[in-house]
């Protein structure tokens, strides 16, 4: 089986397997990885970055929620005194 693959210019799965991970090795030499330092800045970057978006996120939700419970009493007020 393997020897018709071979002829017909097709690899068998290990031959794929190996050239794939050959493949996968090259790239992460080719990776330039931070020092230290560049580590320690970008993830302190991250960290800020997170805590500024997720305030922003915190903000909006109370602000809705506020807007959505006065709307909703305002509404409610409306409707019962009939």
């Amino acid at each position: 089986m393997e020897e018709k693959k071979k002829e017909q210019g097709g690899a068998t799965v290990a031959e794929n397997a190996g050239g794939w991970w050959s493949g996968i090795v090259g790239e992460f030499k080719r990776i330039n990885w931070p020092n230290r330092s560049q580590l320690v800045k970008l993830t302190i970057a991250a960290i800020v970055t997170s805590g500024i978006l997720g305030a922003i996120i915190v903000g909006y939700d109370f602000g809705l929620a506020q807007g959505y419970t006065g709307l909703s009493r305002l509404v409610s007020t409306l409707f019962t005194r009939g």
